[in-house]
């Protein structure tokens, strides 16, 4: 068995699984999206982002665990990080002006996506 595709890891993925999936990753993606849309203030818009990205890196870390899955490890402290971050500037600090909300929301979404890339390199598992 590789360390690509190895059957008993794969089965264990959270993302496999609809149910789970749409739970750690599209619930807090769609709640932190229709923040842009909802009658709230940007800095609880902020807080409801951090709180998404924190639970994104749970489920990043329980999947990590779960089937050793290669960009988990790298997503979730890029994750986490985003949610200390984005508390940080809901709690006024704002060392980029006034755009700092939106580029730690956005840097922290681009950064978990390219974590994908590193698996077409190193494959999609870490070897035990």
């Amino acid at each position: 068995m590789t360390s690509q595709e190895p059957t008993a890891q794969s089965s264990r993925i959270l993302l496999a699984r609809p149910f789970s999936a749409f739970l750690w990753w599209g619930l807090p993606l769609l709640v932190g999206v229709s923040t842009n849309v909802l009658p709230i203030s940007e800095t609880a818009a902020t807080f409801v982002w951090a709180a998404a990205f924190a639970w994104m890196g749970v489920g990043c870390a329980l999947n990590a665990r779960r089937c050793r899955r290669l960009h988990c490890y790298i997503a979730a402290p890029v994750l986490l990080l985003g949610a200390v971050a984005a508390a940080a500037v809901g709690l006024g600090l704002e060392p980029l002006g006034p755009s700092t909300r939106g580029y730690v929301i956005n840097a922290t979404v681009a950064l978990a996506l390219l974590t994908f890339l590193v698996e077409p390199v190193w494959g999609r598992y870490r070897p035990h």
